[in-house]
């Protein structure tokens, strides 16, 4: 989720236009504005969408991208995360002062209703929770009850439930992936230990790049074309989602430093599945879905022959979002589902050699939040030194929770413009720091 993503759409739009008539797509003057969708769309806009599709096109963020993302289902096989329940009450406490935090940006010296507001941010809906409650709420570009993709904040799902069964003694993070998956023993992951590929340290050449995105015949772009995610344009043709995990090569000593790809927390899914003998969204709904008191079921999106897209492929309401991050709060800690000493592992500040060891990752954050962070681990994006965790996702997807002052704030957009991080650590920092860390249990 960095500087690859950046050149990953110039490619992309080098491929859209050496492809005459397959991919046309809106001149920028025909760019919907966010809030079309804020009632819902026309059926006119459905029609123009639907006769019109093509997956290579959501990397573009364009009408593609504002409608599919609110209606994943239609285009992707899916399997419904249901929810269960009492509904968790989030009580409205707003603090209008919020919306007059200013941060200088691309986009100028904006508060941040004033970003919100801006037709470059395409927010399409943010929620600020203090103690549990909302005490900012915005639906720029979107419904409260619409379902909208996570994109790639569906790792930390991943790296939530793995974290899970090594707290339950069900899972031993240092053994080798084969030992649980042994369908792979023939493969580059084979020797790759569990806590690697959770800490995203496998080593496997299948980092998000920009260039492999968009090759067929690369590890990382054999899966994402085996996911359906983007068509392939060579008439190659597309291999098993599985199959392509098992084509991939390794080019690093794994556990070395961080690289982000996508493709671990698509064997963490694998894994989750052999232990439980579940599919894997029925794990997330028996695990977490049904424990954070959500308001709506979930989407998670399958590949053509049925794996789950666990990397990337979730969608769900904003509020839920919301909930789901409390998790990692006092206010919303259910200690059956985070224990503390999980909380405390995923907030370890120490345990970064493989970090340490990423300069341009922390660099990349420095850039988009203001502040340099000192680790990143079981699929988190960046851990700053305050305990503050960070995971961004496509297109401008966001969930930032502080512990230790009981905060999070959840986002969804359709935007390019990265603008928005750079808000989140400063909305946190207007809530003192006093939640204690949880007790190692």
């Amino acid at each position: 989720m960095n500087y690859a993503f950046a050149r990953w759409l110039v490619a992309i739009v080098i491929l859209i236009a050496n492809t005459p008539g397959a991919y046309a797509d809106q001149p920028d003057n025909e760019i919907w504005p966010v809030a079309v969708a804020k009632n819902g769309f026309s059926l006119s806009q459905c029609d123009t969408v639907l006769a019109d599709f093509a997956p290579i096109k959501l990397a573009l963020g364009k009408n593609q991208a504002l409608y599919t993302y609110l209606n994943m289902a239609q285009f992707f096989p899916h399997q419904q995360v249901s929810r269960t329940g009492e509904v968790k009450s989030l009580v409205k406490k707003l603090r209008h002062k919020l919306g007059k935090v200013r941060v200088v940006t691309e986009l100028g010296n904006l508060s941040f209703q004033e970003m919100i507001a801006h037709p470059k941010s395409r927010v399409q809906g943010i929620i600020v929770l203090h103690q549990g409650n909302i005490v900012f709420e915005s639906y720029p570009g979107m419904r409260a009850s619409d379902s909208h993709l996570w994109w790639s904040l569906a790792k930390v799902i991943t790296g939530l439930i793995v974290e899970q069964l090594i707290h339950e003694k069900k899972l031993d993070p240092t053994q080798k992936i084969a030992h649980y998956l042994p369908e792979f023993s023939a493969s580059a992951w084979a020797e790759i230990s569990v806590q690697n590929i959770l800490d995203m340290a496998s080593g496997i050449d299948a980092v998000d790049t920009a260039k492999d995105y968009v090759d067929p015949s690369s590890g990382i772009g054999r899966l994402i074309s085996a996911e359906g995610i983007l068509a392939s344009t060579t008439g190659q043709t597309t291999i098993a989602h599985n199959q392509a995990l098992k084509l991939m090569d390794s080019h690093a000593e794994p556990g070395l430093r961080y690289e982000y790809s996508s493709a671990n927390t698509n064997i963490l899914a694998l894994l989750i599945e052999a232990l439980s003998n579940k599919r894997y969204a029925d794990v997330v709904q028996e695990r977490v879905w049904s424990k954070i008191g959500a308001e709506a079921d979930a989407l998670l999106g399958l590949s053509p022959d049925g794996r789950a897209i666990a990397h990337g492929m979730f969608a769900s309401r904003l509020r839920d979002l919301g909930r789901f991050g409390l998790l990692y709060t006092p206010a919303g800690r259910d200690e059956a589902t985070l224990p503390g000493a999980v909380l405390n592992k995923i907030t370890d500040l120490k345990s970064n050699p493989h970090y340490q060891n990423a300069p341009e990752a922390a660099e990349n954050a420095l850039s988009k939040l203001g502040e340099r962070p000192v680790n990143a681990l079981s699929q988190w994006d960046a851990l700053f030194s305050d305990g503050d965790l960070f995971k961004s996702g496509f297109d401008g997807q966001a969930l930032y929770v502080s512990p230790s002052r009981d905060v999070v704030i959840a986002m969804f957009s359709t935007s390019k413009n990265k603008s928005a991080y750079a808000y989140l650590r400063a909305i946190a920092k207007q809530f003192p720091l006093n939640a204690a860390r949880p007790k190692s249990g």
